[in-house]
């Protein structure tokens, strides 16, 4: 009975730990990105239309533009605490539907850093990486010199941060590093 006790209690936790470990979307994110470079922002979002292609009913004030990301400060937050993944609206202008990403906040250059929903994925040995990117159904883009890592595009997903949770519970992995999107620095 004791050992019944102990595995419910375990599972409890877990489960508790996972449903309420994060205070805002894209917590885990910005720690493995580096949190004293980069800051949640859960009023900020990214598209790739521009305010003239998105419906004015969804007050979306345009921060920045870079490259082809638009980046929008929104009223209220749009994703969830465990919801830091794309999020698809649809527009009332012509009924196509519009991604938008969420964004970190860069607080040395003050510029917005779009989460692409790439990773560098790297493993303790070579002959694992094609078991995590199956594992995980990621989709590979890009070798890179370190065998045992890859460049990969990790959507469609539920949440970047319950992803990297489950990359770091993988003993297979060895890192799993979000790629963000954002302006170059000036010289």
């Amino acid at each position: 009975m004791n050992s019944v006790r102990i595995v419910l209690f375990s599972w409890f936790a877990l489960y508790s730990y996972q449903a309420w470990s994060f205070a805002e979307p894209c917590q885990l994110v910005a720690q493995m990105a580096g949190n004293n470079e980069y800051q949640q922002q859960p009023t900020r979002i990214a598209s790739l239309n521009s305010a003239q292609q998105l419906p004015k009913q969804w007050n979306l004030q345009l921060l920045e533009n870079h490259g082809a990301w638009y980046v929008y400060q929104t009223e209220k937050p749009w994703f969830s605490k465990e919801g830091c993944a794309p999020l698809t609206k649809k527009s009332s202008l012509d009924g196509s539907t519009v991604l938008f990403m969420p964004v970190l906040l860069n607080k040395k250059t003050g510029h917005n850093a779009v989460i692409t929903g790439t990773f560098i994925i790297k493993t303790y040995r070579q002959r694992d990486l094609a078991k995590v990117v199956n594992r995980y159904r990621f989709m590979p883009m890009s070798p890179l010199p370190n065998p045992n890592s890859m460049i990969v595009d990790v959507k469609p997903t539920q949440s970047y941060d319950l992803l990297i949770q489950a990359l770091d519970r993988d003993k297979d992995v060895e890192l799993a590093l979000p790629l963000l999107s954002e302006p170059h620095p000036k010289r």
